[in-house]
């Protein structure tokens, strides 16, 4: 229990910052419009090319089947991988721009500042070229965990491994937005410097971002349940109206609880990378329990 009240104690914290500056839920929304334009983008401009042009699309059905079969020439598995590191490179820098103006606002805010949308954006412009570097190292981490996980993602060797590797890597990376948000320092350096942060506390914090994660899961999980539901009982009185509201009501609500949940996020990850920082707690963050959630080992 005493890790849920850390939790919910860091959780009303960032709702009490996030109140003061509203502006930051728009960071993590342009972010989400800018990875749905690059992938209707690259969606369309794939599938215009493919229909447009019958002897790729023979050439792509070909291929396939010699996937499955596991013959098929080496370019095309090593032309799939790099189409996949640019997706990744592509939406992951987009990620990252934002949320380092995003987490560049709560530090300036946790300053007593008073930030303002352009000046986070003003702020991860700077570091742009970083951001472009750890974001090509984090696609390279992600294809390689994509390739070890295996084409049908089935529970094995490969699966665990990937799994294992995936979380090492978050908890490895976890203050790396704001180590870039703060310091003028390269890509590697900023990784290095999360490691380092992290390795001065306990490992509590991850228990406290369980907890973070069933206070935003929980009602998600309602939300997607009573969506569908509310969707089927329509469906099966033939009310397609009802239909209709409920899957958008549903959807609209979800997005926004993402948004919500991706911003207050960010702000948490600002406020523990001060503590580590510094060793003080963020005025508008509760002493006590930011304290215990992340322990000194001195």
């Amino acid at each position: 229990m005493a890790v849920f009240a850390r939790s919910w104690s860091l959780f009303r914290s960032a709702l009490a910052v996030l109140a003061t500056d509203k502006g930051f839920v728009l960071y993590p929304l342009l972010a989400g419009l800018g990875i749905l334009i690059v992938s209707a983008l690259i969606l369309g401009g794939g599938g215009w090319l493919v229909l447009s042009h019958p002897e790729l699309e023979q050439l792509l059905s070909q291929l396939d089947q010699q996937t499955q079969a596991g013959d098929a020439p080496w370019w095309a598995y090593a032309a799939g991988a790099l189409l996949l590191w640019l997706f990744l490179l592509v939406t992951s820098f987009i990620t990252n721009f934002f949320l380092t103006a995003l987490v560049g606002g709560t530090l300036e805010r946790l300053r007593g500042g008073d930030p303002s949308l352009s000046d986070g954006l003003a702020l991860a412009r700077q570091r742009a070229g970083v951001i472009l570097g750890y974001s090509s190292i984090a696609a390279t981490v992600g294809l390689l965990l994509s390739l070890l996980r295996g084409r049908d993602q089935q529970p094995g060797i490969g699966f665990l491994l990937a799994s294992l590797g995936g979380f090492a890597w978050g908890v490895a990376t976890f203050l790396v937005i704001p180590v870039l948000a703060a310091k003028d320092i390269g890509p590697i350096a900023a990784i290095k410097e999360s490691v380092t942060l992290l390795k001065r506390t306990w490992g509590e914090q991850l228990s406290v971002n369980v907890g973070l994660g069933v206070i935003i899961g929980l009602p998600m999980l309602l939300l997607l349940a009573g969506t569908v539901a509310g969707g089927v009982w329509a469906a099966s009185t033939e009310q397609p109206v009802l239909l209709i509201i409920t899957i958008a009501t549903g959807v609209t609500l979800i997005a926004l609880l993402s948004l919500m949940s991706a911003t207050l996020n960010a702000m948490i990850r600002g406020a523990v990378y001060v503590y580590a920082e510094t060793g003080e707690v963020p005025g508008a963050f509760d002493d006590a329990f930011v304290r215990q959630a992340m322990r000194s080992r001195t």
